[in-house]
């Protein structure tokens, strides 16, 4: 009788047992797919940013070389003597883009052009059979942009013919050509093995494709065939030019042997509708969570080996341990609970990050648009005012200027956090005098500081010894800085500069009396994107990166800095560089 009972406590327990291992590895392969479904969407939105971002910056880039010489053939002076070799000569340095720029007469003959050496001069469309896109521009009197072309350096470059009027009468076209290479150099977007960008024109024909050996102009999909299924559908949508996240499946004897992401956005250029699109394998969303893969493996086999051990007790001596497995068993699951504690922590992170992304180019919007409104009500004002004195003209002139300088200083920043999160800021160090360079960066916010009447002191020792670093990085650093302080002090504040030797070290800082920050603001005050004030109706400007960057210079150097603050009265930043 007790053999009978013990054999069927037995079977009931290993029955037990074997729910609780299959419970535990069911909730971590749930847990996986949840992880991996929500990482999938972040990474997919993350690669959507990236493209949206380069296809933008190519789209605007080419516009705006186009437009130069669109300004210059809609002059009413006509056709100057020297054939507008000195606007071309103009275009050419300003735009650094082109590989070469041309007039053609009305006759068809190239008479100018720069660089000189790249330009057949006297070279007749008509007598050597090429004057099609030339008739079509004199014919619709619009910019005609032609399919990449291959060029007699074995490049690839795209053809942009703009017609030449004087009032009716057709006066000649420019050329302009922009070569793929060039345009591949200032926008390329990193590419290995497995991820790579693609660029496709509106029949789905190659432009471009990573580094593979594709032949140019062929269609995207006939490079797989039949085995990517769904690449078809998302190949459709970047021809009628939408933007948007795909997934596609490569099929190796009718088995699926890969799944591909694609993010991709439209880039639009006149007559030329091109889609920008970056693929990855979906194994890189795998690569990017392992290590919670790992630790959630870790805890179910922790689970499930403990398990079995305290059953072989619990096979020994019946329920003696009974309420010992109840206890461990709840230590077991309160881990798990935490795991996935840490996993929603993770994920609002991400959240967090995404949203300050938004923010970020909400205010770069404005901070881009600001500028761009103000450069046309004055350029408007000029065009429309006949008999505008030259006085008026040259306030109109450098309210342009002024915007043009704050929207390169806007890109600047850009460009700098890039080359700070890749690694690639270079510096050239020297040996520096603090003093000298805190003067110079005075004198280059000269104008904000006078305009809120700012008091600046400087506390620097004469025998204070030279540091090594990189001149314009340090400029950089104290105009940052400088900047701050005096954008959120009030008029007539006061900024402190001090300098002092430490061992091996000179450290410095920069304070101010203006509004402070809380202990919240100060511990996110280095982070990309952040602003204290992100509202539309802030009252201050900036894209959320002088900190960030100012950091990025330190550290990168070997320095380290730090901030101070307490709301109401003020902020201390201080930071080290190494001595000469």
């Amino acid at each position: 009788m007790w053999n009978r009972k013990s054999k069927w406590n037995l079977i009931i327990f290993a029955v037990v047992v074997l729910l609780l291992i299959s419970s535990i590895f069911f909730l971590w392969m749930r847990t996986n797919i949840e992880v991996r479904s929500v990482v999938e969407e972040q990474y997919q939105n993350q690669q959507l940013l990236l493209t949206r971002h380069v296809a933008g910056g190519i789209q605007q880039t080419l516009n705006e070389r186009v437009s130069l010489l669109e300004v210059i053939a809609k002059k009413d002076s006509g056709v100057p003597d020297d054939n507008f070799e000195s606007d071309l000569k103009s275009v050419y340095e300003i735009a650094r883009l082109f590989y070469v720029v041309e007039y053609v007469a009305e006759n068809g003959t190239i008479v100018s052009g720069y660089p000189e050496e790249s330009v057949p001069l006297g070279f007749n469309l008509y007598e050597n059979d090429q004057s099609r896109a030339f008739e079509y521009v004199k014919t619709n009197n619009e910019v005609y942009i032609t399919d990449p072309l291959k060029l007699m350096e074995g490049n690839y470059g795209a053809f942009i013919w703009i017609p030449v009027y004087e009032g009716d009468e057709f006066r000649g076209a420019f050329i302009a050509i922009i070569k793929e290479s060039d345009l591949k150099d200032r926008y390329v977007v990193e590419s290995n093995s497995s991820s790579y960008a693609y660029l496709i024109d509106d029949r789905g024909r190659i432009l471009y494709e990573g580094d593979h050996n594709y032949k140019r102009g062929a269609l995207y999909v006939d490079i797989f065939g039949s085995n990517a299924s769904g690449l078809q559908e998302i190949v459709a949508d970047q021809v009628n030019g939408s933007e948007g996240n795909g997934k596609y499946l490569l099929l190796e004897n009718g088995t699926i042997y890969e799944e591909r992401l694609v993010s991709y956005s439209p880039i639009e250029w006149y007559n030329q509708k091109w889609s920008l699109a970056l693929t990855s394998p979906s194994s890189e969303v795998d690569r990017l969570i392992v290590s919670v893969y790992l630790k959630l493996f870790i805890v179910a086999m922790v689970s499930v080996l403990f398990i079995i051990f305290v059953s072989s007790f619990l096979v020994i001596i019946l329920y003696n341990w009974s309420k010992s497995l109840e206890k461990e068993v709840g230590e077991k699951t309160q881990e798990l609970k935490e795991s996935n504690e840490s996993l929603r922590a993770a994920n609002k992170k991400l959240k967090e990050l995404d949203r300050l992304k938004t923010e970020f180019l909400s205010i770069v919007s404005h901070e881009l648009k600001t500028p761009l409104t103000a450069m046309r009500t004055s350029s408007e004002f000029l065009r429309e005012s006949d008999e505008c004195s030259i006085p008026v003209r040259r306030q109109m002139l450098d309210i342009i200027i002024r915007n043009i300088d704050r929207q390169s200083r806007m890109v600047d920043d850009l460009l700098d956090i890039s080359r700070i999160e890749s690694n690639r800021m270079k510096f050239h160090k020297e040996s520096l005098d603090i003093e000298e360079t805190v003067n110079t960066s005075l004198e280059m916010l000269s104008a904000v500081i006078k305009e809120k009447s700012m008091n600046i002191l400087v506390e620097i020792p004469d025998d204070l010894p030279q540091v090594y670093t990189d001149r314009d990085k340090l400029v950089q650093v104290f105009v940052n800085l400088l900047n701050n302080a005096a954008k959120f002090s009030k008029k007539n504040g006061n900024i402190r500069i001090t300098a002092q030797d430490d061992s091996d070290l000179v450290r410095i800082s920069v304070s101010d009396d203006g509004i402070g920050m809380s202990p919240e603001e100060l511990e996110k005050i280095f982070d990309k994107f952040y602003q204290i004030d992100s509202t539309s109706t802030r009252k201050v400007g900036g894209s959320g990166l002088g900190l960030s960057i100012v950091k990025g210079i330190i550290e990168g150097q070997g320095g380290s800095i730090v901030a101070t603050s307490e709301q109401g009265k003020g902020s201390t930043f201080i930071f080290t560089l190494t001595k000469a």
